[in-house]
């Protein structure tokens, strides 16, 4: 080891040790040159004995120097060094070859960031690979259970080591004491094992127990992150027992959690943490559902068991809760809920559910986007080659040895993927930054997607395969010749020699056939997202603003009401504003209620009852989103006070229960569902078209609208606002935001959204992979141009006397021009022959995220491969138009 390190010092100390090995030859020399005066020798003939009996000074210091040093390391720097001067002789070539590459490593590092932080990374916790999560299927809402299932399963000691629970994060407010804007942060309730299980210690104080979420309400304490206390509480070493005001809760401060730990959801990051107790209302009843229950697995218990006995704990738990309604329409929907055993390593997503095919398809595609950009290079490559042929040849001359050369072009490679990799991260972090803009509000809260060191692992990674792939063939190929004849033709490729060009033609029709995948993909989605986006909502989405109002805790239902009928009037008095009113929860803010109704008189609900969407709304709400009722009226502000049970139902609903009923108006529904003959009659006063709540790709459920009325609400919900205008949706925003203010500077405005943005939110999956999939097909027809181009030009000038002495010979410039351009045809042909069966069976692994079209889509197909075509016949038009205006004397003359 000691010899290792004095090798390595020997490295950084060059110029002395070359001074130290000179003085001391020079004294050997000396010493023996004295040696052989004193035996007669005069000085001159003294000296060259003794020379000639060192023997070669050179050899021996280089013997010397290798056995004091790390030559091959002497080596790598000097070939290092020869490859810099050749790249920066070659701007134009380097460039082109380094923004290729970037381009492709700059896309697989941003999709890989994403799939990393979904998909593989694991939770910064103990042991992550035994987390489980019980995922509840069915019934309404998924994932999230009730606290008293929890409490079930953890009994369960015989399944799981340890279960413990916690709620999503909810956006809150903090008060920091030094600002009057409201602040907000991002709380998470946890039962009292939260940490413990996980293994997370604190970095300050301590974390919760079990006794901190034993009583009702709790103990008003918090564990705050990491993050948290170092930004936001600036580091505060005596934040222990500080009370913070969370939601306008006082909260005493008992510990910070670990460095770099943020809860266990993936696309959001909790700032604090409360005790599960502590939430408002009703915690313990069944039907509320706000806890994901998850659980640390026990190595002696196989999964097959744990998802039989989990099933099985779920069913007695609903035959308890709901087992005298089972044979009612609400107890068979209740009954059928499931629990699925998830791994939880990689923590908990919602994005995932949806976000996760489409990120294996774009992942895909940019790895064919890699190898185009590669395919490219190396054609490059090989151009650069075929011009260094007399160098290559010289070096062989000289002594050089194929591996030595070879080893030198790959070097070379590796610089230009290093130089790829350096400027495709920048390209990935303002990738990345776009591709958050396409997540809607609330489903990537602080979603963090910065590189770490797995993906700066897999961009260093993925940029040494790319230098061996473009590299390694044109290396081979290059230092593949005869030093010999490559001295006597002077270094120039002679026509004859087709197989550089042949090779060359491959990597470009290997171009076009990714490139048809990628743009027959880009196209399949493209049309998919026309199809959806011509979808009508139900609704007219423009010039519409929606949005919601944040009160202080301790404001009462009353005192949100009146605060929300002097801001409705406020802005009823500006001008260009058409229609204001509410509803809850909205369109496009969540789907609907679920509520069991009968029909007296239907044939539907006879014989048991049914379900239908439910949704609360103010007066004038569907003249505000720009629908007119279908018969009969919608609400107005005397229904609000009216205490006759009135409804307007949609579409779906006459086709479903009042089929052949001419007008359904007048006739009379009950939500009591526990009796055929129905309870207190809620009577039908209108019918409207029917809103796609549920999103653009789903069908329109069986809806009744009520009167938004206070007491039928909980109080503590808040419905959404609407507010149309005559002028853009989006210069309302300023103008509402000023009115809330100047009312009340204690409320604040949340989720300001156009309608618009709201139904392109619901298909953001849709717009992301289509819009991702067209930048990825142009790149690819960019690249492949250029391949193209390049090889059509490089045939030009290999070919330069050929066409010379054809036009000598009476050949027309046309017919020059279309010799060219055939050889381009061709290439592109055979690149579009390959491409379109890989292209219909990526289509098939795709077919789930196709909306209205197959897989096979006549019209996405011929597209491409008119887009391939045109794109070809252009890349390669401007070289056979030079082919065709070679100067014949010139030509010969060269030659």
């Amino acid at each position: 080891m000691r010899t290792l390190w004095k090798r390595l010092a020997a490295l950084f100390s060059k110029p002395q040790r070359e001074r130290e090995l000179a003085e001391e030859v020079e004294a050997h020399l000396d010493m023996r040159t004295d040696e052989l005066r004193q035996q007669g020798f005069d000085a001159d003939a003294a000296r060259a004995t003794a020379r000639r009996e060192f023997g070669g000074l050179e050899q021996m210091k280089e013997a010397y120097r290798d056995r004091r040093g790390l030559p091959w390391i002497e080596i790598l720097v000097k070939d290092v060094r020869y490859s810099v001067r050749g790249l920066r002789r070659n701007p134009v070539f380097t460039l082109a070859a380094v923004f290729s590459l970037a381009l492709g490593i700059g896309a697989n590092t941003a999709i890989f960031s994403f799939v990393d932080r979904l998909l593989l990374r694991m939770l910064p916790v103990d042991r992550p690979e035994q987390l489980l999560s019980l995922y509840r299927t069915g019934g309404w809402g998924q994932g999230y259970a009730s606290y008293p299932l929890y409490l079930e399963f953890r009994k369960h000691t015989d399944l799981f080591a340890a279960v413990f629970a916690r709620s999503g994060e909810d956006k809150v407010r903090f008060d920091a004491g030094h600002s009057n804007s409201v602040e907000y942060v991002l709380r998470e309730y946890v039962t009292g094992n939260y940490f413990d299980v996980l293994g997370v210690r604190p970095a300050m104080g301590r974390i919760f127990t079990d006794d901190d979420n034993r009583n009702p309400q709790g103990h008003p304490l918090v564990v705050l992150s990491y993050d948290f206390w170092r930004n936001r509480m600036a580091g505060d070493p005596a934040i222990l027992g500080r009370v913070l005001k969370i939601d306008e809760q006082p909260l005493t401060v008992i510990g910070v959690a670990a460095p770099g730990f943020h809860g266990v959801s993936v696309e959001n990051r909790a700032d604090l943490w409360v005790p599960a107790m502590m939430i408002p209302g009703q915690i313990m009843q069944p039907g509320m559902h706000w806890v994901w229950i998850m659980a640390r697995s026990r190595p002696d218990v196989p999964r097959s068991r744990v998802q039989a006995a989990a099933n099985t704990i779920m069913q007695r738990y609903l035959m308890s809760v709901y087992g005298g309604q089972r044979d009612s329409a609400f107890g068979k929907w209740a009954m059928a809920q499931k629990i699925e055993v998830r791994d939880a390593g990689v923590g908990i997503s919602m994005l995932r559910e949806t976000f996760g095919k489409p990120l294996t398809i774009l992942m895909g595609a940019v790895g064919l986007v890699l190898l185009i950009a590669c395919a490219n290079v190396a054609s490059l490559l090989l151009g650069r080659g075929a011009a260094r042929r007399r160098e290559i040849a010289l070096r062989f001359s000289l002594g050089a040895t194929r591996s030595r050369l070879v080893r030198q072009w790959l070097i070379e490679s590796l610089l230009l993927a290093l130089l790829g990799s350096a400027l495709g991260l920048a390209f990935a972090i303002w990738g990345q930054r776009y591709m958050l803009l396409f997540l809607p509000p609330g489903s990537g809260e602080r979603f963090d997607v910065a590189p770490d060191a797995t993906v700066l692992g897999f961009t260093l990674g993925i940029s040494i395969l790319s230098a061996v792939l473009f590299g390694l063939a044109p290396a081979l190929r290059a230092t593949s010749l005869d030093p010999a004849a490559a001295l006597k033709d002077g270094g120039a490729q002679q026509p004859g020699r087709g197989a550089r060009a042949g090779f060359r033609k491959a990597l470009v029709v290997l171009q076009v056939a990714l490139s048809v995948v990628l743009v027959a993909m880009a196209g399949l989605f493209a049309h998919s997202l026309a199809g959806l986006r011509s979808i009508n909502p139900g609704f007219v989405a423009q010039n519409v603003v929606t949005f919601s109002l944040d009160y202080p805790r301790a404001w009462k239902s009353a005192d949100k009401q009146k605060h929300r009928e002097r801001l409705l009037a406020s802005l009823s008095e500006v001008p260009g504003i058409a229609s204001i009113s509410y509803g809850l929860p909205g369109p496009y803010r969540g789907g609907s209620w679920s509520a069991g109704i009968r029909v007296p008189g239907s044939e539907r609900t006879a014989k048991e009852a049914n379900e239908v969407a439910e949704q609360a709304v103010g007066p004038a709400y569907f003249a505000t989103i720009g629908m007119r009722p279908l018969r009969g009226r919608e609400f107005d502000r005397n229904d609000l006070r009216s205490t006759r049970k009135i409804a307007v139902v949609n579409e779906a609903f006459v086709r479903e229960y009042l089929p052949g009923v001419h007008d359904p108006v007048g006739r009379i529904l009950s939500f009591d569902d526990s009796k055929p003959e129905g309870g207190e009659p809620t009577y039908i006063v209108g019918v409207v078209h029917d809103i796609l709540h549920d999103g653009l790709k789903a069908p329109a459920k069986s809806t009744v609208y009520i009167p938004f009325r206070e007491a039928d609400v909980r109080a503590s919900w808040d419905p959404t606002l609407l507010v149309s205008s005559h002028f853009p949706a989006a210069s309302l925003l300023p103008i509402i935001r000023r009115q809330v203010d100047r009312l009340d500077p204690q409320v604040a405005l949340t989720e300001p959204r156009t309608l618009r943005e709201r139904v392109d939110d619901s298909i953001f999956v849709d717009r992301m992979i289509a819009t991702l999939s067209g930048f990825f097909g142009a790149l690819a027809l960019l690249l492949a141009a250029i391949g193209i181009y390049g090889v059509m030009a490089y045939a030009v000038t290999r070919r330069t006397a050929e066409i010379g002495l054809r036009i000598a010979l009476g050949a027309a410039p046309a017919r020059i021009e279309w010799m060219m351009l055939r050889d381009g045809l061709l290439l592109i042909a055979a690149g579009v022959a390959i491409g379109l069966p890989l292209s219909f069976g990526m289509a098939r692994l795709s077919e789930t995220l196709l909306y209205g079209i197959k897989p096979n889509d006549p019209l996405a197909f011929v597209v491409t491969v008119a887009v391939l075509l045109g794109t070809g016949i252009l890349a390669a038009f401007l070289p056979a138009r030079r082919a065709a205006s070679v100067e014949p004397v010139e030509a010969l003359r060269h030659e």
